[in-house]
């Protein structure tokens, strides 16, 4: 079969970054080579559009798969990648109508019924992890009822298979690097990492909006750490790969995989350097030394809260004193950090929102001497159905149980709207103060 394999544009052209499509790598790998493959990530295209029509043209797949990835983007950025998948699948039909068109990845998982209703292009679509079932995908013999973890269409309707085992994290394919090949990704990116790492997959922690227990499982499934140092050192000695950012929801735990990651890192003395989100109340001074030592050049937090009250609406299971001491050590060491939280929490009045400016002043002062502190972002919670801070607005009546979620929905109250940019000021000022070696006072 002639197959198209094609990541969508889920990001802001024009700005540079780039970010290799691991997961639809490690799936192209799984192809049999009786199948005839393409490839085009339409994020590293310059006008991405022509280029799919062309490939179509040229190439006439039989089938085109396409990956997305996001539904939206972060850090303020109230936008929505929706219209990628509708016009990819669109144009797939348009110009390959006997083609068989699917779509996956983690966007389209979180909504995977809703998005085979509003885009009726896609003939199938594949929720979670793809890659013990990918190849079975294209072979013609195999009934699709028999595939788990599929939702397909038949003559009555849309079918939801169950699904299936998720695959061991010893046993992850190989990336792709000769359909998808790494240098193209790695030139001008000035800000990130643009090769990830997997060195695990699903969460236990269980924050009150977050989804990655539904994407990756609710335990976490972890990576012997002489494979995942075995794939860093491939791809820094064949293609000088020097950066690499970990996709794990967060790095540093278990305690024991982090440590003995980085004790193999060490170990193996390679020419090379990771960033990751670390969690704060897991980290110590002990870890920290040995993950620099490691090659840790940059470390995200994603604290959430500046309150008491959001730390436990979230369920974030830490408090701002575990913020704090983590920021004293990173600032200690000297070490670039980046802080995500979230703003105009559900429940929070006035005494929060004071709450929340000293709390940001007391980290800003923290990081103010060692001028580590590369960026704060802040955010609105971005509600998802299923999500259990979702579910609580719900069954309170803040939310109505029909509100659509496909397009982004953010808790926001207009009258405090304007808390983000304001915080935002602040921290540009500190950092500029920071930066030019004037005390905090003198703002």
């Amino acid at each position: 079969m002639k197959i198209l394999l094609v990541q969508l544009p889920t990001s802001h052209l024009g700005a540079g970054e780039r970010v290799y499509p691991l997961g639809l790598s490690r799936l192209s790998s799984t192809l049999p080579p009786h199948h005839d493959k393409q490839v085009l990530d339409m994020n590293i295209a310059m006008d991405p559009w022509p280029e799919l029509k062309q490939k179509i043209q040229a190439f006439q797949p039989q089938a085109i798969a396409l990956s997305f990835r996001n539904l939206d983007p972060l850090a303020g950025h109230q936008a929505s990648y929706l219209s990628s998948l509708k016009t990819g699948a669109s144009l797939a039909r348009t110009l390959a109508p006997q083609a068989k068109i699917l779509a996956g990845g983690p966007g389209f998982s979180l909504f995977a019924k809703r998005l085979m209703e509003e885009v009726p292009e896609l003939d199938m679509g594949l929720k979670g992890e793809g890659e013990l079932i990918f190849p079975s995908l294209f072979e013609p013999d195999v009934d699709p009822a028999d595939i788990p973890g599929i939702i397909w269409r038949n003559k009555a309707g849309l079918v939801e298979n169950p699904m299936g085992p998720k695959i061991s994290m010893d046993e992850l394919p190989p990336m792709d690097v000769d359909a998808f090949p790494p240098l193209s990704y790695t030139e001008g990116n000035a800000y990130i990492a643009a090769v990830g790492i997997e060195g695990k997959r699903g969460c236990d922690l269980w924050c009150g909006y977050c989804l990655y227990p539904f994407l990756g499982g609710c335990t976490m499934r972890l990576r012997h750490p002489s494979k995942i140092v075995d794939e860093m050192a491939f791809l820094n000695r064949e293609f000088g790969i020097k950066l690499f950012h970990f996709t794990d929801s967060v790095v540093n735990r278990p305690q024991e995989h982090f440590e003995a990651l980085c004790r193999e890192l060490v170990n193996r003395n390679l020419d090379l350097s990771w960033t990751g989100f670390f969690r704060e109340d897991s980290i110590t001074r002990e870890n920290l030394d040995l993950a620099q030592k490691a090659g840790c050049v940059a470390i995200y937090f994603s604290g959430d809260s500046l309150t008491d009250h959001g730390l436990k609406l979230l369920n974030k299971q830490m408090t701002k004193q575990d913020i704090f001491n983590a920021a004293k050590l990173t600032a200690d060491n000297g070490i670039l950090t980046m802080c995500h939280f979230l703003l105009n929490l559900p429940g929070e009045g006035d005494k929060e929102r004071i709450e929340t400016r000293q709390t940001l002043d007391q980290l800003l002062e923290i990081h103010a001497n060692a001028g580590n502190l590369g960026a704060v972002i802040f955010n609105h919670v971005r509600l998802y159905p299923g999500a259990p801070l979702t579910k609580r607005l719900i069954n309170s009546g803040a939310l109505a149980t029909d509100t659509d979620f496909l397009y982004p929905v953010y808790h926001n109250p207009e009258a405090h709207a304007h808390l983000l940019h304001e915080l935002d000021a602040r921290c540009h000022r500190a950092g500029v103060y920071s930066r030019l070696k004037l005390p905090m006072e003198a703002q």
